[in-house]
């Protein structure tokens, strides 16, 4: 059997969990399938209807399973890819302070939200369910301080970010900003722009296409883009037909490969 739901947990303190503890919880966990969808499935319009499948109260632990209605407009399977990407970005979260794939700075600021206890709350750990439930992931305190060291920037300089402007729904932010998402497809991750209002015209010319965004990037300390100030946004083809060979490219300047044919120095630069 397939992976058909995301079992959350919830383990209770010496209180019960507050209701309101309860649905913000929930509501973030929603959100933040709904954000790992959008960078998933950049080229769709539609979106899992997430529904809870059971609920129960099991020793001190409220579990809840989650899973996405059927849809005519989408095969099951990829409805599901969210929890899978939920679940493994909380897992790679114990190692390592990094944005896991399909993850946006605000998936990840999510989790600081969830795994956050008080109000009767002490731990929410995830799971996904494929036939059975499969191992729990806690978004613990390690969880909790690696995201905060994804998101914050220890690097700024200016850069460029190539990526199809459709990773998270345009909004306006304070003090006349416009905030929008880049996905990469390569690193499976989308980056947060901001804009100014300005150039508001310039996002919808571009809006669900290919661009390349230039300004003030900034970078974790793992060296992983995480934001940048777009000064300047032009299009970008939308597939490899127009743009040359990396043979090509390479074979430009010889001297550069070291010796090495095209094919033996892309072999050593994808096993660095």
């Amino acid at each position: 059997m397939g992976m058909n739901a995301l079992e959350v947990r919830l383990r209770e303190g010496a209180e019960r969990v507050d209701v309101l503890r309860l649905t913000d919880t929930l509501a973030q966990v929603k959100n933040a399938l709904d954000e790992i969808d959008r960078v998933y499935q950049w080229k769709r319009s539609a979106r899992p209807e997430w529904v809870v499948q059971s609920m129960a109260q099991r020793r001190g632990e409220l579990v809840i399973q989650i899973t996405a209605r059927e849809s005519r407009r989408r095969e099951w399977p990829s409805l599901l890819i969210p929890v899978n990407a939920l679940v493994t970005g909380v897992q790679r979260l114990q190692d390592v302070a990094e944005v896991p794939q399909y993850y946006t700075e605000g998936t990840v600021e999510r989790l600081l939200k969830i795994g956050e206890p008080g109000r009767g709350l002490q731990e929410v750990s995830v799971a996904t369910v494929n036939g059975k439930v499969g191992p729990h992931y806690p978004v613990s305190e390690m969880v909790r301080q690696h995201a905060r060291s994804a998101v914050t920037g220890t690097q700024r300089s200016l850069g460029s970010v190539a990526g199809w402007l459709d990773a998270m729904s345009a909004r306006r932010a304070a003090k006349g900003l416009i905030v929008v998402g880049l996905f990469d497809p390569l690193t499976r991750r989308a980056v947060t722009g901001h804009l100014s209002t300005d150039m508001q015209e310039t996002v919808e010319k571009f809006w669900r296409h290919r661009v390349l965004a230039r300004g003030m990037v900034t970078r974790n300390e793992r060296g992983q883009v995480v934001r940048i100030q777009i000064e300047h946004l032009e299009g970008l083809p939308e597939d490899d037909s127009s743009r040359a060979p990396v043979s090509h490219v390479l074979e430009s300047d010889p001297e550069w490969l070291g010796g090495q044919s095209v094919d033996d120095y892309l072999r050593e630069a994808r096993r660095a």
